[in-house]
C-alpha cells in the first residue's frame, strides 16, 4: 500500500507540472487519496487483518468501477494507470480473498472495464489484452503456484529427515559421509588442515543397562550439544551410529584438531546426568595428509579410536 501512494504522488506531481495534463488533476488526485486511505488502513490498530484485506479488495472495486463508469460517461482514454489499477486488483484478490470470490472480482473487473473501452475514445485493445494474460496468470499461479511451493516444501522435508539423526538433530551416518567426501575434494591441496575424529562414548550399554534407554537417548542428546559447541562453520558432526560420533575438523592443523578433540573429551567427562554413571569417551584422529582416500582416513581414525579403547578409554589416539 506504501508503494501505491508513492506512484499515485509521483503521477499527481508529473500531471500538476505539465499544463496539456490539468484536466486529468482531479481525478489522480480522487486516485492518491484513495490509496492514502488504503494506507491508512493496513495500520489501523486492532483492525482484523482478514477484515482489513476484504475492506481494501472491497474499496479498490468500487473506485475501479467508478472510474470505469467515467470512462462511460466522459467518453476519455483508457489510461495505463487504470489497466494497472485492475492488475493491481488481480493481484490483491487472489491473494486475500478465497478462491471463488476472487476469481468473481476478477471477472466482474475485467468485464466493466471492457465494456467501458467501448464507450471511449482510446480503447487500447492492446492493454487490454495484455491484461487479461496478466489475469490469467495471477489466477494460475493463485491456483496452482501453492501445489508447487507445496511440493518443493515436502521435498524439502523429505531431504531433511533422509539426512538427519531423528534423535539428536546431527546429520546422520549418510549425510555425514557425503560432507566427508565433499570436503576431502575441497581440501585436497592442503591435506594437512582436513582431520577426522571418530569419537565413541565409553561403556554406554551400562547406561542403558542401569537407567534404561530413555535416560540413555537423554545423554546422547546431551553429548551431542556439547560437541556441536567445538564445531565451527564448514565443520561435519554426524551421528555416525549407537553412541559414535564422526566430527570433521577443517581448516586447521593436526595440532589445533588435537587441541578441539580434547576440549570435547574433556567436556563430554565434566558433563553430569541424574543417575548415570560418569561419563567419558574414547576418541581416534586422522588427518587427510595420512591417507589416500576417505575411506583409507575413516579406517585410520577408527583403528586408533579401538587403540584407545584397549588402551584403557577416556582418552585421545592420534
Amino acid at each position: 500500500m506504501l508503494l501505491a501512494v508513492v506512484v499515485m504522488a509521483g503521477v499527481l506531481v508529473y500531471v500538476w507540472m505539465d499544463p496539456a495534463q490539468q484536466s486529468r488533476v482531479p481525478p489522480v488526485a480522487a486516485g492518491f487519496g484513495f490509496a492514502v486511505v488504503m494506507c491508512l488502513l493496513t495500520f489501523w490498530p486492532g483492525l482484523d487483518a482478514p477484515l482489513m484485506r476484504r475492506i481494501i479488495v472491497g474499496l479498490s472495486s468500487v473506485w475501479l468501477l467508478v472510474n470505469v463508469l467515467s470512462l462511460i460517461t466522459t467518453h476519455r482514454p483508457v489510461t495505463s494507470g487504470l489497466l494497472l489499477h485492475l492488475v493491481m486488483l488481480g493481484l490483491l484478490a487472489f491473494a486475500w480473498l478465497p478462491y471463488g470470490w476472487a476469481v468473481g472480482v476478477v471477472v466482474v473487473g475485467y468485464g466493466a472495464l471492457c465494456m467501458g473501452a467501448l464507450f471511449s475514445a482510446a480503447p487500447d485493445v492492446t492493454g487490454l489484452l495484455l491484461v487479461g494474460l496478466a489475469l490469467v496468470m495471477t489466477w494460475y499461479l493463485s491456483r496452482y503456484g501453492d501445489s508447487v511451493q507445496f511440493e518443493q516444501r515436502r521435498n524439502a522435508q523429505l531431504v531433511h529427515l533422509a539426512s538427519t539423526d531423528p534423535l539428536t538433530g546431527l546429520c546422520n551416518r549418510r549425510a555425514g559421509m557425503e560432507k566427508l567426501e565433499a570436503l576431502s575434494v575441497v581440501w585436497r591441496a592442503q591435506p594437512r588442515c582436513l582431520s577426522v575424529l571418530m569419537l565413541d562414548l565409553d561403556h554406554f550399554k551400562r547406561i542403558n543397562d542401569s537407567v534404561g534407554h530413555g535416560r540413555g537417548d537423554e545423554v546422547l542428546v546431551a553429548v551431542a550439544r556439547v560437541l556441536d559447541r567445538h564445531v565451527q562453520r564448514g565443520d561435519v558432526l554426524a551421528r555416525w551410529g549407537g553412541e559414535e560420533f564422526l566430527i570433521v575438523l577443517a581448516g586447521v592443523d593436526a595440532a589445533g584438531a588435537r587441541e578441539t578433540a580434547l576440549r570435547m573429551l574433556q567436556e563430554v567427562r565434566a558433563l553430569k546426568c541424574l543417575e548415570c554413571p560418569p561419563l567419558s569417551a574414547s576418541g581416534g584422529l586422522a588427518q587427510l595428509s595420512e591417507a589416500g582416500s576417505v575411506a583409507v582416513l575413516l579406517r585410520l581414525a577408527d583403528e586408533r579410536l579401538y587403540a584407545a579403547k584397549e588402551a584403557g578409554r577416556d582418552r585421545l589416539v592420534g
